[in-house]
């Protein structure tokens, strides 16, 4: 797999232009076009209700409002991708999420806020990590806040023998050759080994080498995985994300959802 084609969502928070310039570099890098994704519903069913009345000074206010966002987002775009031929914004007037799931089509890879952000900006508009994720199809870059770089001094792969892990693997191969270190993280447990074993032979395959760690079994693997990510600097973190049919804000598993509110590093997760 190649980068040819990176994504990223805007929104009105506080961390768009990090994350802009953060995902221009890495089109940069790769030599990849770069699609923006901006979109304001000027009239959110979440506040006005489906099938509301609205007098024409409601409507005329929310659309004008609407524009304004958009033009401050195309704005911010333009200003943290400093001229790059390949880079394009497009611009909605519909609801956020669904613009950026359908775009999802265009992109190898999908650059998108975590929930670290101190100003959320518009919170009716803002879009869910957790929902981008499950809904994407595409391999998910969630970047902390204020972050504009991803230098891939170390990449750390959260290793579990499930479909959603052997998924981002394979999603994470441009980033994880471009990595100066890489090391297969595992919980000790016998077959756990082995399986790393495999990934560690298929990763060499690809001319990717990785350093093995293994960690004591523990019940908190979650903190132990969050706690070596940071002990060893890591730029990346790429983990399978977990979905269970429970309701959405327990939606991810435990692993994830720490690496989502408590890891103040990039993440890429496939589902």
């Amino acid at each position: 797999m190649t980068l040819s084609n990176i994504m990223v969502s805007l929104d009105a928070s506080s961390s768009t232009s990090a994350r802009v310039r953060l995902a221009c570099s890495l089109a940069r890098r790769f030599d990849a076009k770069l699609t923006g994704v901006a979109a304001q519903d000027p009239l959110p069913i979440s506040i006005y209700g489906k099938g509301s009345y609205l007098d024409n000074h409601i409507i005329e206010r929310a659309a004008a409002h609407a524009r304004e966002e958009l033009g401050k987002q195309q704005a911010v775009f333009q200003e943290m991708t400093g001229g790059y031929s390949k880079a394009q914004l497009r611009l909605y007037d519909r609801e956020p999420l669904g613009c950026v799931i359908s775009e999802c089509a265009r992109c190898d890879l999908l650059v998108a806020r975590g929930l670290d952000d101190g100003n959320s900006g518009d919170i009716v508009q803002a879009l869910s990590p957790a929902e981008i994720i499950l809904r994407a199809g595409r391999p998910v870059l969630i970047t902390p806040s204020q972050l504009d770089d991803l230098p891939l001094r170390c990449a750390v792969i959260a290793w579990k023998d499930t479909r959603e892990a052997r998924r981002a693997v394979t999603d994470a191969m441009p980033l994880l050759k471009s990595a100066n270190r890489v090391l297969l993280l595992t919980v000790a447990s016998t077959e756990t080994a082995t399986n790393a074993e495999a990934i560690e032979a298929y990763l060499k395959s690809h001319d990717i080498p990785c350093e093995r760690a293994e960690l004591p079994e523990t019940t908190h693997v979650p903190e132990t995985v969050t706690g070596f990510a940071r002990d060893e600097a890591a730029d990346l973190v790429v983990a399978g994300a977990y979905g269970h049919s429970k309701m959405r804000e327990l939606v991810f598993g435990s692993l994830t959802y720490e690496l989502l509110t408590s890891l103040r590093t990039s993440c890429l997760y496939s589902h």
